[in-house]
């Protein structure tokens, strides 16, 4: 196929795009699948979001035209060098271009060639046939949405080239488009499927369990990135049956005091479940063909560096900044982490200190209204200053100048936990640790105040309580903010954009038709420009105008990014709350475990219905959050150590002696936890894993291959003509030997 015919196979639904024809290699049978597999939106992969400020003083207004055409000039000029499609369309907001990308079967076909070609040289995929020149991609494993090898053109998987191709440097084909250097660009976003979004959430709403080709689907959509996080939340479920069910003959039995023995069973349970999510994830890695693709560190868009060195590698130019320069900003960066915490500590501190008043001591007016008043704090105030905490080191973690992705993702996560950590936890450990032990101190100074109160004597109680409000009221407020909230959105935002606009158009319609004028001949004198104007298609009317194609574009713009953060967070503060706490409350994990079934389902759900579908990235773990859970399972042995002792009902916890005693039961704990982590790890070593297996056959396949390959016996039978010892030996009988050698041993035995 030429790359005429490349352009004509979709001028049925691009007409008026920019192109640059493509002028590489193709492959017929690549070319005759991707035929059939039409990709689905009209042939849409992405939409770019171009936005742009509305409000400006007259004298900057036509500075900011021209700033705002040469911006979208640019953009569509690294469209064209990529040698994509796209076509320009006028945004439900004011000030917004929402210019939507196809991508070319050619360009997608060298953009996966040369990510397989990189994958084998990192050692991501063991299999070489790609490299031969025979490369045969078979069309019912691109069909097929359950196949658990081989899914090399999954949507996915397309969808994650292409958005290689967007965001990768110029210097390695790619358009250099990001939110972080684009100066308009906002935002770079798929289309749902719509068709696969509603299969998949009516599949799982009939389902009690979820299986590996159900995972495998979700890879095959979504990305391995995804993938991950469902198929941990799936093993994390399965895994909470244990503690769950010890937990109910716990409460049933020994409900009035911590049980010891539960209390070892959930830090065995805790190790054991990080041991085995490691081989589980390798396990994934190895079935989705990820193992090692960390080694490919994609260097971040933002990282443009002071200047450019050669890469001691590659030879390839790459963006450089001196060490001591990303050192010192890491540095600075931590106080201004700090920060944010301290201000997060002191309202979480606060809020905690406001319910506990108001439930111990308040006899006051209003008592019973002002009784909610804290739990109103905490579903209103604490997540919006968390939000801010976010947002706050987000940019902070931008200030760090990471050069990779994986690193920038590892500072943030990090950052992340800590903050809801503090959100979490801190609460708990301020009732376990000081209120329980000193709260009785406090009665003196409210009689000698004269304040009025109905405080009963602190106890063991008053932490379960709390720990019953955050693991059941938490979560239910959770459910609520993450469904019920942006369902009410979904349905009320329409209905108010459609008001606004109602009474905007009646105040200022002149306005808004020149402003709707002025849009359209931004995009007009685009198409008119040098960069584009051999393109004979390019005047032409647009072409996607279907009222419901163009309303689904509008609301998937409208809606939020996802952000896979926030739910790995609620899940491993969760498993903080089993790991660290469950002793406290022995049905914890059961509560874990009913939300969990159901989150797992919710979480479909708002990535189809209520954020923008996240773009496609591989991943061969959870990243960062195993380290975290391995923290949380070390905080474990210390609680469970302190619980213990605190909270038995010998100990006098009021006692001098309380704080010593405390820190030796935590060091024997420590000492348990290093021996139990040990003893386990050794055990499930032991226990053979077929990934390993696998790795090791499929290297001594390519090995075998390459090697058979490199074989050559013409070079042999040459050199052999010019062998000097030949002419030596070629006067031996070398089939007489034997028996000459034969005839040596006899005559001796005669002879003797």
């Amino acid at each position: 196929m030429d790359s005429s015919t490349n352009v004509k196979s979709l001028s049925h639904l691009f007409p008026s795009m920019i192109t640059r024809t493509p002028d590489i290699g193709n492959d017929k049978n690549f070319d005759d699948t991707l035929q059939e597999q039409l990709p689905p939106n009209h042939g849409i992969d992405y939409v770019i979001i171009f936005r742009y400020p509305t409000t400006t003083t007259t004298s900057d207004r036509h500075q900011l035209e021209q700033q705002v055409i040469h911006g979208l000039q640019s953009l569509t000029s690294k469209l064209t060098r990529a040698q994509l499609y796209f076509e320009i369309k006028q945004g439900q907001e004011s000030g917004t271009l929402l210019v939507l990308v196809g991508c070319p079967q050619s360009r997608l076909y060298k953009e996966y060639k040369a990510e397989r070609t990189r994958d084998f040289l990192l050692g991501i995929s063991l299999d070489s046939t790609h490299l031969s020149g025979n490369t045969v991609i078979n069309k019912d494993a691109l069909k097929s949405s359950s196949s658990t090898f081989g899914q090399d053109f999954s949507e996915a998987n397309r969808l994650r080239l292409i958005y290689d191709i967007l965001t990768s440097s110029e210097s390695n084909g790619g358009a250099d488009i990001s939110p972080h250097i684009d100066p308009f660009v906002e935002s770079i976003m798929p289309l749902h499927n719509d068709e696969f979004n509603k299969k998949w959430i009516s599949t799982w709403s009939k389902k009690w369990l979820i299986d590996n080709d159900d995972l495998c689907t979700i890879r095959n959509h979504f990305g391995e990135k995804i993938a991950f996080y469902f198929a941990f939340v799936q093993f994390y479920f399965l895994w909470l049956t244990i503690p769950a069910g010890l937990g109910v003959l716990v409460y049933f039995t020994n409900s009035n005091a911590i049980s010891i023995s539960y209390s070892l069973s959930i830090l065995v349970w805790g190790i054991t479940f990080t041991e085995m999510w490691k081989r589980k994830q390798k396990e994934l890695a190895v079935m989705w063909d990820v193992l090692n693709c960390s080694k490919h560190e994609k260097r971040r868009a933002a990282f443009k560096g002071d200047t450019t060195v050669a890469d001691q590698v590659t030879g390839e130019e790459m963006p450089f900044v001196s060490t001591w320069k990303i050192i010192l900003r890491r540095v600075l960066a931590i106080p201004g982490v700090a920060l944010g915490a301290i201000l997060l500590l002191f309202i979480v501190t606060f809020v905690f200190m406001l319910q506990l008043f108001l439930h111990e001591y308040y006899t006051g007016p209003f008592r019973s209204i002002l009784h909610y008043a804290p739990t109103i704090g905490y579903v209103l105030l604490i997540p919006t200053m968390s939000g801010i905490y976010s947002t706050w080191v987000r940019l902070l973690t931008n200030w760090e100048m990471h050069k990779t992705e994986t690193s920038w993702e590892f500072n943030y996560t990090q950052k992340i936990f800590v903050a809801n950590f503090l959100v979490g936890y801190l609460s708990l450990f301020f009732i376990a640790w000081i209120y329980i032990p000193f709260g009785d101190h406090v009665l003196p100074y409210l009689i000698e105040f004269n304040i009025s109160h109905e405080h009963q004597k602190v106890d063991f109680q008053r932490l379960r309580d709390q720990l019953v409000y955050f693991v059941v009221t938490g979560q239910v407020v959770g459910f609520f903010t993450e469904m019920v909230v942006p369902y009410l959105m979904a349905w009320l935002m329409p209905k108010a954009k459609k008001f606004m606009s109602k009474v905007v158009h009646r105040h200022s319609s002149e306005n808004q038709s020149s402003s709707t004028i002025k849009d359209k001949n931004i995009s007009s004198s685009l198409l008119a420009s040098p960069s584009s104007s051999s393109s004979p298609s390019a005047v032409a009317p647009l072409s996607h105008d279907d009222p419901e194609f163009i309303k689904k574009i509008y609301k998937e713009v409208g809606q939020e990014e996802y952000n896979i953060y926030t739910d790995y967070v609620e899940m491993i503060i969760q498993f903080g709350y089993v790991s660290m706490f469950s002793p406290v409350w022995p049905l914890t994990a059961l509560c874990c475990l009913a939300n969990n079934w159901i989150e797992l389902r919710s979480d479909a759900v708002k990535i189809c219905k209520y954020t923008r579908r996240p773009s496609p990235l591989r991943a061969e773990s959870i990243g960062p959050w195993l380290g975290n859970m391995e923290t949380i399972v070390w905080l474990s042995s210390i609680t469970m150590a302190s619980f213990a002792y605190l909270f038995h009902p010998t100990t006098n916890i009021h006692s001098s002696h309380v704080p010593i005693y405390s820190l030796l039961a935590i060091l024997l704990s420590e000492h348990l936890y290093a021996g139990l982590s040990l003893a386990i790890r050794s055990i499930i070593s032991v226990i053979p894993n077929w990934p390993d297996v696998m790795i090791k056959k499929e290297d001594y396949r390519m090995k075998k291959h390459w090697l058979q390959r490199l074989g050559d016996d013409t070079k042999a039978d040459e050199v052999s003509k010019h062998d000097p010892m030949a002419k030596v030996w070629d006067q031996v009988d070398l089939a007489s030997m034997t028996d000459i050698g034969m005839q040596f041993i006899q005559n001796h035995f005669k002879s003797s």
